[in-house]
């Protein structure tokens, strides 16, 4: 017994640690968790009529903002997408299937957002609806071998 507090150095040689080691160790132990479950009161609003407590889950939630995130995974997604198409078919069969799939920003408001049908998609490229049709399930087809399970580990976010 030493009658005192073992200092870091002694308390490393005893369990075979630096004392860089045992303070991490000190520090670590000294952290406080709490659960995200916890209920917090609003302190400055000690008599607020909601007697309700949010949790600390419900704040993060709360102050969290995907919005910009998800939009920011969604045009990555986007870019990644048109690159392997333009990577793997032809400069006709891209097209066509960023019309159909509604990938193209620079259309007339006339069109309208969002994926096409076969007769609208053939109206502005100019061939038959049976002819378009063929060449987007052509393309398809293709994709589907060259990549195989290439995209499936993306979010469907469509």
């Amino acid at each position: 017994m030493l009658g005192r507090r073992p200092t870091r150095k002694e308390l490393g040689d005893a369990v075979g640690m630096s004392e860089l080691q045992v303070e991490r160790c000190i520090a670590a132990m000294n952290q406080r968790c709490f659960s995200l479950d916890q209920g917090i009161q609003n302190t400055r609003k000690p008599m607020s009529a909601d007697r309700d407590q949010d949790s600390l889950i419900d704040i993060l939630d709360y102050r969290t903002n995907d919005g910009d995130h998800i939009k920011q995974k969604h045009t990555f997604l986007r870019e990644d997408l048109i690159e392997t198409l333009n990577r793997n078919l032809s400069p006709e069969e891209v097209e066509l299937l960023l019309l159909r799939y509604g990938l193209r920003d620079d259309l007339p408001p006339e069109y309208g957002p969002g994926t096409m049908t076969i007769a609208t998609v053939s109206q502005i490229v100019g061939l038959k609806p049976d002819k378009v049709r063929r060449m987007i399930n052509k393309s398809l087809k293709q994709l589907q071998i060259i990549m195989g399970n290439e995209w499936s580990d993306y979010d469907r976010i469509f």
